[in-house]
Parts: C-alpha cells; structure tokens; sequence
C-alpha cells in the first residue's frame, strides 16, 4: 500500500506542477500579448482555465492524502472509541461512494462526448479531453479513501488526527 500511496503522490505532484507551470504559462504570454503587442491567442483562455481545473482536482486528491481536503469531522473527536470507530468509517466510505458517482457519472458523460466529437470553441480541444479530468481525479479520490480506509483498518492514524489515539 506504501508503494501505490507513493506513486501516486508522485503522478499528483508532478500533474500539479506541469499542468499549473503551463496554464501560468500561457496565463503570463496572454497577458504579454494583449498589453503589449495588442493582440492575444484565442485559444488560450480556454486551455489556461483547462488546465487549471485539471490541476485543482489533482490537488484535492493530494490534499485528502495530507488530511487538508474538508471534511466534517469535529464532533467524531468527541465520541467513545466504539463509536469514533464506526463514524470515522462512515466518514471515509461516504466520500469513497461520492467520488464512485462522480467517476461512473464523469465516465458516461465523456464517453458520451468523446461519441460527438465535438471540439471546444474555448480552448480548441475535444471537448473529452476537458470533461476527462473528472473520471480520472475521481479516480484518484478513490483511491486516496481506499488507501485511509486500509489504514484506518490497521489502526494506523490518519491524516488530520481523526483515528483512535489521535487528536
């Protein structure tokens, strides 16, 4: 489980930094053109705002590996261990079974996309591409929970300091 949850931490950060490099990238040489040269690539609103959400989600799955992503969990610190115990599941499952929707959801909906071929006006991409980066952060969610969830079953602490002997 260490091997995924490391790899995986590796693919976020490098996603976040290219993607988020990029879309500052083009944010900046947009910028350049348009003040300075009075001029502008059209296309590129479009990619920067892409690339952008692509780096966002990356970066929530990240931070449910920290134990940064909001989550409610005040009141579970207050409860006996046997019941912290089943609210702190219930509190891992729940988001599992969210992002489970959010990814079978996201995976018909580009797929249905991808079907059209339709190509964004706004960043001159298929428009599968821009709906793809649901189905794939969803994915890594998913795998963040079921990273908490196993060690949450050793009775390891969790991020945030929300399992037994923490917090």
């Amino acid at each position: 489980m260490e091997t995924l949850d490391k790899a995986l931490a590796a693919i976020e950060a490098v996603g976040i930094v290219v993607l988020t490099l990029t879309a500052l990238a083009i944010g900046i040489m947009q910028v350049g053109l348009r003040y300075i040269f009075n001029s502008g690539i059209p296309w590129s609103e479009g990619v920067f705002i892409t690339l952008t959400i692509w780096a966002m989600l990356l970066a929530g799955s990240r931070a449910v590996r920290d134990g940064v992503h909001v989550r409610v969990d005040v009141g579970i610190r207050f409860l006996p261990t046997p019941l912290r115990r089943a609210a702190e599941l219930i509190a891992l499952v729940a988001p599992l079974i969210l992002c489970g929707f959010f990814f079978y959801a996201g995976l018909l909906y580009t797929h249905f996309v991808y079907s059209l071929g339709i190509i964004s006006q706004e960043a001159q991409l298929p428009d599968w591409v821009v709906y793809g980066c649901v189905p794939v952060t969803m994915a890594t969610f998913m795998l963040r929970y079921l990273i908490l969830i196993f060690r949450w079953s050793r009775g390891e602490p969790l991020p945030g300091g929300t399992a037994e002997g923490t917090g």
